[in-house]
């Protein structure tokens, strides 16, 4: 009895452990994708959308808000480069960062476009990320915002 007791403990004090650097593994994510969102916000801006582009992986698709795709990085370009183009003020905020796999991440966020007349539209959002030679790209992403 005492040895079933003993083996139920060092279980739970494992699994407890493993849902502990869970939590930290979300955490630290969730502090690299807010780094590059605050880098994306001031890049396109200034109407550069080189960082953007580079923050999504080259097969990457965007479901637009009005059930268009954009798939790929080539496709991507133009796109943000016409959004870039506008100064406009885009802020993503991450509410969940969960790590499904070692190289998967889903972030569930709200997005916030600001105009330069000051117009503001919001909108929730999820980007599924995947870990490629080493750094976080947006490799899936369902938009619902107006642009």
């Amino acid at each position: 009895m005492k040895s079933i007791v003993l083996s139920v403990l060092i279980c739970t004090f494992f699994l407890s452990f493993s849902r502990y650097e869970s939590s930290n593994a979300n955490e630290d994510i969730k502090q690299i994708i807010i780094k590059k969102y605050e880098k994306m916000r001031t890049t396109i801006k200034n109407g550069d959308p080189g960082f953007v582009l580079e923050m999504h992986a080259k097969d990457a698709v965007l479901f637009l808000q009005n059930g268009k795709e954009v798939v790929g990085i080539n496709a991507l370009k133009p796109f943000y480069e016409k959004v870039a183009s506008t100064g406009i003020d885009l802020k993503s905020t991450p509410t969940t960062v969960e790590l499904l796999a070692e190289n998967v991440a889903m972030e569930v966020g709200i997005f916030t476009s600001t105009s330069k007349t000051g117009t503001q539209n919001s909108a929730k959002y999820i980007n599924i990320w995947k870990k490629i030679d080493g750094d976080w790209k947006i490799y899936k992403a369902i938009d619902q915002a107006k642009l």
